[in-house]
């Protein structure tokens, strides 16, 4: 079985100790011992601080490509371990990656920019922002080869104004919008790493993020086009906030569910071209399409909402 077809997302919360038997994880605590086969399992994030592991897990996990991830004592996501050469022919590709002539970056980057630019103009559409959204995508044809102008800028503040209104802003990471959305975009940038890494592109050599301390400036470059999936996730959680009066408790802070929806959110449908993919699935298909289009000059597919 590939990692496309894995399924499960766990999130191991409390105090536990995993271990690797027969090619299940194996969790034991205080209360019971439970068992998971590691072909069905995606993502697993260690939110506890009490968690130990075994190497022998963590070397299984590698080798089934099931993305691990690791939280601060926030429990805010800090870490991904992925895949290492998963590659077959690694030197070759990264010699092709660092020979792109800088004229195909600012390309693909445009085309990038463009659809991000057009899938935040959909959540404004599915909101009922009609004339923000027809607004908003109008910005599409302003954005030049590599986006000199910083419309992708420009656009993502307009938008997010919209959604959240005029005194918001991405700077205020102690609102729940802010958490929610980092916590989502955590969980979908680790699938981007973990395809880029399987790509044998490198990580660190992106197409417009040029960060010299960054080790992803590729995959915080492809991450722009599904970050409007994870903004749509968001609104749904905070829209069950105002409606379920069980939860006003909590209005200002991320819970348990909503950790569990954003990591869900992973199964929610993703169109490029004519094929309908779940998104954890898109993701890798999309960055397969990317690599082709910067090394060998094949067209890149946008990105929609499959839904």
């Amino acid at each position: 079985m590939g990692y496309d077809e894995a399924f499960r997302n766990v999130v191991f919360a409390s105090k536990a100790h995993l271990r690797l038997q027969d090619q299940h994880l194996v969790v034991q605590n205080e209360e019971e011992n439970a068992r998971l086969y590691i072909k069905d399992l995606q993502c697993v994030i260690l939110e506890s601080p009490q968690i130990t592991i075994t190497q022998a897990l963590l070397s299984a996990l590698a080798e089934a490509k099931v993305l691990v991830l690791t939280c601060d004592k926030t429990h805010t996501i800090n870490g991904i371990y992925t895949p290492f050469l998963g590659h077959f022919a690694n030197a070759q590709v990264a010699r092709e990656h660092i020979a792109v002539s800088a004229q195909n970056k600012a390309s693909l980057w445009c085309e990038i920019v463009k659809n991000k630019i057009s899938n935040q103009a959909s959540v404004l559409q599915m909101c009922g922002y009609t004339k923000q959204a027809q607004d908003l995508a109008k910005l599409c044809d302003k954005v030049s080869m590599g986006d000199h102008d910083n419309i992708e800028a420009y656009a993502a503040a307009l938008y997010f104004r919209y959604l959240f209104g005029n005194g918001f802003s991405r700077k205020h990471k102690h609102k729940i919008q802010n958490a929610l959305l980092d916590y989502g975009y955590a969980i979908v940038r680790s699938c981007v790493i973990r395809s880029v890494c399987m790509s044998g592109l490198l990580t660190w050599f992106g197409i417009k993020h040029n960060n010299q301390f960054n080790q992803f400036n590729l995959c915080d470059d492809l991450i722009e086009v599904f970050r409007p999936f994870v903004d749509r996730c968001v609104l749904a959680l905070l829209e069950s906030r105002v409606l379920d009066s069980e939860y006003s408790q909590y209005i200002e802070t991320m819970t348990r569910q909503d950790k569990m929806a954003l990591i869900e959110n992973l199964q929610s449908e993703a169109k490029i071209g004519e094929r309908v993919f779940p998104l954890h699935r898109a993701i890798n298909f999309y960055v397969q399409r990317f690599k082709n289009a910067l090394l060998y000059g094949q067209p890149l597919l946008l990105v929609e909402f499959g839904v």
